[in-house]
């Protein structure tokens, strides 16, 4: 029987899946989520024998690989010691016959990546320069100075940049999926998640630049301003507002959002599963929710919504259309 071809939604469940059981081996609970994933479908099993067969390979200490991350495991700090076994792990999923399209989610370079956090996870960091960042939950950037500029790459998530002066006058350059920034002086705000892109203006000036558009003009975005990118391309100039960096107090504000939008959000700071059914995605959800208890969350949904939740586990859970009785 041929192998199934493997997703990145998948190989990243079956990493998380991976790290989670190390971190937690005797949650009875997570346990028999685990047990349950891997049966549901037949490529999450085919995921996991991955990640046994890398394991596994990894088993024998005449291993190079295996020595360094024996060696690394010990000397380094927890939260450094879990991404270098993300990193490594991840090359489980990838080369001849790892039978996974990596062009979406990009696994390797965001568990590779010189800053990024996990679920429910922000973070603040300082650069050489003294540009100040701040990352919310699911986000990755690699940053590159050389001589000639300060270069941040934004794998995936969301970022706060407040930009320093730069003694050698080198141009500070934002680069994301589906657009380039140049800020000039200031203090802005990017979103780059899968088809969902956003800048946020707050101080100074922005120079935007599409991607497939870099020969052309860019565009300047003001102080206050702010646009949006989906599949359609970018929207008109709109107002900036505070809300959209309603994370940082761990708060998510929304105004008509879809369902199946909303719960992906969730998704970013629940370690676990939620999955909008088809019959409830497109209804709408509007006001301002603590990220810090997403069951509290979920729960909420149920008395303005005409939805339910299905608990295969605590940490897989299902939101359906409320059955008629």
């Amino acid at each position: 029987m041929a192998a199934l071809k493997i997703n990145e939604d998948i190989a990243v469940q079956a990493v998380e899946w991976y790290f989670s059981l190390k971190e937690s081996p005797q949650d009875a609970e997570l346990q028999r989520s685990w047990k349950a994933w891997i049966d549901s479908d037949q490529t999450h099993y085919q995921a996991w024998l991955k990640i046994e067969q890398f394991n596994h390979e990894l088993g024998s200490l005449a291993n190079p690989i295996s020595k360094t991350l024996t060696h690394k495991s010990v000397t380094l700090e927890n939260k450094n010691r879990r991404q270098l076994l993300r990193s490594i792990l991840a090359i489980a999923f990838v080369g001849a016959g790892g039978g996974i399209a990596l062009q979406r989610h990009q696994l390797f370079p965001v568990m590779a990546a010189d800053y990024r956090t996990g679920k429910g996870e922000t973070r603040q960091i300082t650069l050489n320069d003294g540009t100040r960042i701040e990352l919310n939950a699911e986000s990755a950037i690699n940053v590159s100075f050389s001589i000639n500029e300060r270069s941040i790459y934004l794998l995936t998530g969301d970022v706060l940049i407040e930009t320093a002066r730069d003694e050698a006058t080198r141009p500070l350059v934002v680069y994301a999926a589906w657009a380039r920034f140049q800020p000039l002086g200031t203090r802005f705000y990017i979103r780059s998640r899968e088809q969902d892109g956003l800048l946020a203006v707050y101080e100074g000036a922005v120079n935007l630049w599409q991607t497939d558009q870099l020969r052309f003009s860019p565009l300047r975005i003001e102080s206050g301003q702010k646009l949006v990118f989906d599949q359609n391309g970018l929207s008109e100039l709109m107002a900036a507002e505070s809300s959209d960096l309603a994370w940082q107090q761990n708060i998510l504000v929304v105004d008509a959002m879809f369902l199946s939008d909303f719960v992906k959000e969730l998704g970013y700071h629940h370690h676990g599963w939620i999955h909008c059914d088809n019959s409830v995605s497109q209804m709408r959800v509007s006001g301002t929710y603590p990220l810090d208890d997403i069951d509290r969350v979920l729960r909420a949904l149920t008395t303005s919504l005409p939805i339910e939740l299905v608990y295969r586990t605590r940490y897989w859970i299902t939101l359906k259309a409320k059955s008629k009785n």
